[in-house]
């Protein structure tokens, strides 16, 4: 399966395409071809008092090509998309990936733009002469044109349907929600725990003090072994 890069001023060879860091790693790693573009409200000194997003340009172009699979019915093309995740060096910049992981479909022709929220910091505030808090960009705590900032990962396209019934398949859980398998005790795990205690009372041969017995074969053998 291949992907098609588009060529421009930022994509003249081979040795400029999006590559893997190590040979067994996952992700392809993506340059960005602009500074940081703040987009947000600010005061009249320059300061921020909002930030919608930070938005980074990568001057990369993809088309996404099908790949042809043979099998016992023949052959089938099967499609793929790509998406987008964020390095593990995020964690050292003030910045997250607004849509957590981005999805580039295969019929998109459009560059690869990557947005940032942009999380705000003790440090991240300018004090002026009149001693009030007014916000800026700590730009140590962004990435800046020519960092590595998103790793792409190629995934097939399961082609789904979506059918209407009438009534579902019941489950053990059926409609329980939030939280609903971190219940630690239900009546099945009740019984069983009352299973496995009539059995440990039946082996030790003592229905009153059940761990006596075992406690005493414990010691008897530990005196054996000296």
């Amino acid at each position: 399966m291949k992907i098609q890069v588009l060529k421009n001023e930022t994509y003249q060879s081979i040795d400029n395409l999006p590559k893997k860091g190590t040979d067994r790693a996952t992700g392809f790693d993506v340059v960005v071809t602009s500074d940081p573009e703040i987009v947000g409200t600010q005061y009249e000194n320059g300061a921020y008092k909002r930030i919608d997003y930070i938005q980074y340009k990568t001057n990369l172009k993809l088309a996404v090509q099908k790949d042809r699979q043979f099998s016992n019915f023949g052959y089938t093309d099967l499609d793929y998309d790509i998406l987008a995740f964020p390095r593990s060096s995020v964690s050292k910049y003030n910045l997250v990936l607004a849509n957590c992981i981005g999805l580039i479909d295969a019929d998109y022709r459009g560059e690869v733009l990557l947005r940032f929220k942009y999380i705000w910091q003790p440090e991240d505030y300018l004090v002026g002469n009149d001693k009030t808090l007014e916000g800026y960009v700590n730009f140590t705590k962004l990435y800046n044109k020519g960092d590595k900032v998103c790793q792409l990962k190629v995934t097939k396209v399961e082609n789904v349907e979506f059918v209407l019934v009438d009534e579902l398949d019941s489950t053990n859980r059926g409609d329980g929600g939030f939280g609903s398998t971190d219940v630690k005790s239900t009546d099945n795990t009740k019984q069983q725990t009352k299973n496995i205690a009539d059995l440990y009372e039946k082996i030790s041969g003592n229905i009153t003090t059940p761990s006596k017995k075992y406690i005493d074969s414990i010691k008897e053998r530990e005196r054996q072994l000296g």
